[in-house]
């Protein structure tokens, strides 16, 4: 019985991780019986653009071993696969062949999927268990409903005092500190908190805290600082006395720093530095000048132990001080957390929602403790091999959710586990991504109760030759000094990368020299243009989707991609296909504005100026003027007058998709494709599935989206793409661009940090804190703390570093900051500054030369044509309601115009409009619902609603449709023997008797009468005495007939 295997492998860039997967996953289904074997293989990885990819690369490879001429041509992969699984190619051949029939038509148990949506899929086969609807929708936007929980956390302030008390002093602490008193950004910032799975753990003591404990904690901390304060101060005044007592100048003090020291505090600047040479060598250096008298030298020795004793007290209070403001500083906005998180709880019960990031919490929470053969019989399917890529991405959570179901395959005969993954690739720890996790793994350092076989990806079949001994040289050379971490430091000392490309290659590196005042970001855009010119000088035949430029921001993007641009060269990137910057699109937006708010001038403006700069507009600032100040229907009509037919009054009765497509039409936006406003339109379509869609609640949702709406492109086009380090991971381009080279690697935006708390901030054990360098000083525990945060940025940037300067293939061009320090030298901390060290200790440096080569240039090789071209779509894909030639029948009702089936159609509405009807004040409700979803139209809502009116008033009826008696319509009842019956209307009355009402259309007959007589009986049975049974003929002249 073959064994089962744990496998990892460490696949640096461009080392061929997807061939290698691909490779073992057609081993696994190439030498299994099963039928289906594809069912019982589950690969998982980090974006679906991976899982298309790899899903596509299986295919073709299946393909390509089933098609006739491999048995002639083989190629790399197939003879890798016949040669490890010791087969024949005839069999491997034959065998594909099936596969790819059995694959292709059992689509659906081709198991390649992300991770989150494995996770949904096991929560939806435990939804019931879980206490989930069924029918619950995942949120992918956690923004916007952390938005609107803080939204309507606010709008309770002024009717809960606590709250309105917090908030208030929070925005007028933020006020006192010349910042926004805004505080909706604020508390955003940390409900954020609570969407992040790596601090779940904490936040579930932290939800245990009543406003009343910050607010006592508060009271503490107002008093602690106080109290710290006064003894600085004190300790300090106490200080410069002693000095003044013994006749000591400041002057005679080394630059008279020390009791200027003193001085600032007693004056109440707590925020002096203690970063001072003499502060750090105070124990061990003098204190007084060379000038200083024997007299005051030695009066300073003799008081020195005070003074130094008073200076390491002075400090730690300090630090203590900055400590507890700290606390306060943040206390507010996590005061209120548990609150918004009530908020959030409401609305994801309100509209039936679950967030993408809850899945592995409540699958760690309420699964994953499961026995695996029992998960296995609630999602279908019996994995007995698994692949997961990118795993130094995998969060703690994701991998310890997959861990039972892993260990149950690699406890049973031939099952297999197989992990890829690159910790020096791993920079998604914001997204709870986590390096050490795979490094564990990959050492066997772990407590799991299997061991893996380990596998190092050493040839780098992506970059040529001087690329790859450039990044080899460069990481190893900088791993020797950047990183205070031991093992991250060895993750960049492994065997270098092998080659295999054999052409040479050409890297790059050039350094700007920045003038004061100069305007930086515009000069590394300006060279990035000076590069791409260059390149395509070189030669006639270069394409400008060879080229990519990566940047580490997205304002960085918009600087070259505005350039670029200005000077007619064609680009694909984010920021420039962002959907909102479409002049169309905007126009849409702000008509929407003014639709929703007349008296909304600047939306009113800026539709005029689109108007004025695509019609021909005889003297456009009159134009202006005059429309500006026209009412709503004025407006209208002067824009009529212009060749724009549009109705508010017509608008107002439709849909808010069928408005934007109303605008579209009347306004001329789109005669021909327009990729921009097509996507507009997808989205609209996609915020009409929420429940709830009014033109004021788009615009608030579009407004918060739109920095992130963009176009897809296709693949193929001519263009240079612009991406960042992030969204350029996995991919490979020909010539890579890397501007903006002086990233300081250690800083960070509004960075927080938990730290442990003493027993005297009970009941509170942790606290979110700002971090920043004081962390060094608060304590050991939190020096601990700085230490471990800095050597993750350490890595986490150079992992970046290092995604950007592997993805090209031919040619690299790196561009940095010049600025090398006189004192100091070069800031090692930046991009710039490694890269300046490095050729330093290759002895190359000159602080004259600004660019240096390696390689040398060859024409860049044509890329493979697609297997499957794209087409350009050429027209564009909407058409307004009104144009519409197709009358919809949604009800038979409409089909009145056929005579013959005119009575039993208007019967059969009347019938399903009275199964709706309890009493008589439910009738304008009920023909509202009917007429608003289409059911019925207005015209026919007169008719009906007589035809309704008159059952419900007739003397025989109407104490049937009052709120005196209980009404149960269509109700199904079980008979004893199992049957199920309908009765239209039962009445029944306090008394235990009841009523059965049944209506019909067309003439009496004895068969309605035998169904009555049985409904009767059954509800006899129930013990309810039946006093009538009414038969109402709906026709055109109502009947009621009594059995």
């Amino acid at each position: 019985m073959a064994s089962s295997t744990f496998n990892i492998y460490n696949a640096s860039a461009g080392s061929g991780k997807t061939f290698t997967l691909v490779k073992d996953y057609l081993k696994i289904i190439l030498s299994s019986n099963e039928f289906l074997p594809h069912r019982h293989v589950l690969a998982i990885t980090f974006t679906n653009k991976a899982v298309d990819e790899m899903k596509t690369r299986i295919i073709d490879a299946l393909k390509d071993f089933a098609s006739a001429n491999i048995l002639d041509q083989p190629n790399d992969l197939f003879c890798q696969v016949v040669d490890e699984l010791k087969s024949s190619p005839q069999a491997v051949h034959i065998k594909s062949k099936n596969l790819l029939n059995k694959v292709l038509h059992n689509y659906a148990a081709f198991d390649i999927s992300t991770i989150d949506k494995f996770n949904q899929r096991i929560i939806r086969a435990f939804a019931f268990d879980l206490r989930l609807p069924l029918n619950f929708e995942v949120e992918l936007d956690t923004d916007h409903l952390l938005h609107k929980a803080v939204s309507r956390l606010l709008s309770k302030v002024g009717k809960d005092k606590t709250l309105t008390k917090t908030l208030v002093e929070f925005a007028l602490s933020k006020a006192d500190n010349d910042k926004s008193w805004n505080i909706a950004l604020d508390l955003v910032k940390t409900a954020k908190l609570l969407v992040k799975e790596t601090e779940l753990k904490i936040l579930q003591d932290f939800a245990k805290h009543s406003l009343t404990d910050f607010e006592t904690l508060k009271k503490s901390l107002t008093k602690k600082i106080k109290d710290a304060e006064t003894q600085i101060i004190n300790l300090s005044k106490q200080v410069l006395d002693l000095i003044l007592f013994n006749g000591i100048e400041f002057s005679d003090f080394i630059r008279g720093s020390l009791p200027k020291h003193f001085s600032a505090l007693s004056c109440k600047k707590f925020d002096i530095s203690f970063n001072a040479q003499w502060q750090k060598s105070i124990d061990s250096s003098t204190l007084y000048t060379q000038k200083t008298s024997p007299e005051t030298a030695n009066i300073i020795d003799r008081i020195r132990p005070e003074l130094i004793q008073a200076f390491k007290v002075t400090k730690t209070t300090v630090y203590r001080l900055r400590f507890l403001k700290n606390i306060r500083k943040n206390s507010t906005p996590l005061s209120v957390l548990s609150l918004i998180n009530k908020e959030l709880l409401a609305i994801k019960e309100e509209d039936n929602l679950l967030l993408i990031s809850e899945f592995n919490a409540i699958i760690s929470r309420e699964i994953k403790n499961q026995p695996a053969p029992f998960i296995y019989e609630r999602i279908g399917e019996k994995f007995n091999h698994f692949f997961i890529d990118e795993f130094q991405d995998t969060s703690e959570l994701q991998w310890e959710n997959l861990v039972p179901l892993v260990t149950n395959t690699l406890a049973s005969a031939n099952g297999s586990a197989m992990l890829v993954g690159d910790a020096k690739q791993a920079i998604y720890r914001w997204r709870g991504g986590r390096a050490e996790q795979f490094i564990e793994l990959y050492n066997n350092d772990n407590s799991l109760p299997f061991k893996s076989n380990t596998g190092y990806l050493e040839t780098n079949y992506r970059s040529c030759r001087e690329i790859v001994n450039f990044n080899n040289n460069f990481f190893k050379h900088l791993s020797s000094f950047v990183f205070s971490n031991e093992t991250y430091k060895l993750l960049y000392q492994t065997p270098p990368q092998l080659e295999f490309n054999p052409k040479s290659g050409y890297v790059n590196i050039s350094f700007l020299k920045f003038e004061k005042g100069e305007n930086r970001s515009q000069l590394y855009a300006n060279k990035v243009l000076k590069i791409i010119k260059g390149y395509i000088a070189s030669d006639s035949a270069t394409r400008l989707n060879d080229i990519c430029v990566i940047v580490r921001k997205k304002a960085e993007g918009v600087s070259v991609a505005n350039l670029l641009s200005q000077h007619n060269i064609d680009i694909i990137s984010s920021e420039t296909l962002l959907v909102y910057k479409s002049p169309q699109v905007k126009f849409v937006i702000a008509f929407l504005e003014y639709l929703n708010e007349p008296s909304n001038v600047k939306a009113k403006l800026e539709v005029i100026n689109y108007i004025v700069s695509i019609r021909n507009v005889q003297n456009p600032h009159t134009f202006r003027s005059e429309t500006l100040s026209l009412g709503v229907g004025d407006f209208f009509k002067r824009l009529k007058e212009i060749g724009f037919y549009f109705s508010s009054r017509v608008a107002h009765k439709l849909s808010l998709y069928e408005i934007v497509e109303y605008i579209i039409s009347s306004f001329e936006l789109s005669t021909e494709s327009n990729a921009y406003v097509q996507f507009f339109l997808d989205f609209v379509l996609e915020f009409t599935q929420k429940p709830t869609t009014s033109v004021r609640q788009f615009l608030d949702h579009f407004n918060q989206k739109k920095e992130s709406l963009s176009i897809v492109t296709p693949k193929g086009i001519n263009a240079v793409q612009i991406i960042t380090i992030h969204k350029s991971k996995g991919l490979e381009f020909p010539v890579v661009i890397f501007p903006y080279a002086e990233l300081d690697i250690y800083r960070e935006l509004d960075p927080k940090q938990w730290l442990s708390l003493d027993d005297s901030f009970a009941p509170f054990s942790q606290f979110l804190l700002s971090f920043n360098k004081d962390f060094e000083d608060y304590s050991p525990e939190s020096n601990s703390v700085y230490n471990d945060h800095q050597s993750k940025l350490e890595l986490d940037n150079i992992n970046l570093f290092y995604v950007a300067l592997t993805r090209a293939v031919e040619q690299l061009y790196i561009v940095g900051n010049a600025s090398v320090s006189k004192k100091v030298g070069e800031n090692t901390k930046t991009y710039s500054g490694l890269l300046i060290n490095y050729l330093k200790s290759l002895g190359v440096w000159d602080a004259s030369k600004f660019e240096y080569e390696y390689g040398f240039l060859e024409k860049v090789d044509n890329p493979k044509p697609p297997r499957y071209p794209t087409e350009i779509q050429t027209e564009f894909i909407s058409t307004p309601k009104s144009k519409l030639n197709v009358s919809m029948a949604t009800s038979a009702g409409y089909l009145w115009d056929s005579s013959q089936k005119e009575a039993i159609e208007k019967g059969n509405l009347v019938h399903l409009l009275l199964s709706r009807i309890f009493t008589k004040s439910d009738i304008e409700n009920t023909f509202n619902h009917f007429t608003n979803t289409g059911a019925i139209s207005s015209e026919q809502k007169n008719t009906l609603l007589q035809s309704v009116k008159d059952i419900v008033n007739h003397p025989d009826l109407s104490l049937y449709y009052t709120s005196e008696v209980t009404i149960y319509n269509e109700k199904e009842i079980i008979t004893s023997n199992g049957k199920i019956i309908i009765p239209d209307r039962l009445v029944v009355f306090e008394d235990h008797t009841s009523v059965i009402i049944d209506y019909k259309t067309g003439v009496f007959n004895d068969k309605h009468k035998l169904q009555l007589m049985n409904y009767a009986k059954v509800i006899e049975e129930m013990g309810y005495k039946v006093t009538k049974k009414l038969l109402v003929y709906t026709n055109s002249n109502l009947q009621v007939k009594e059995c």
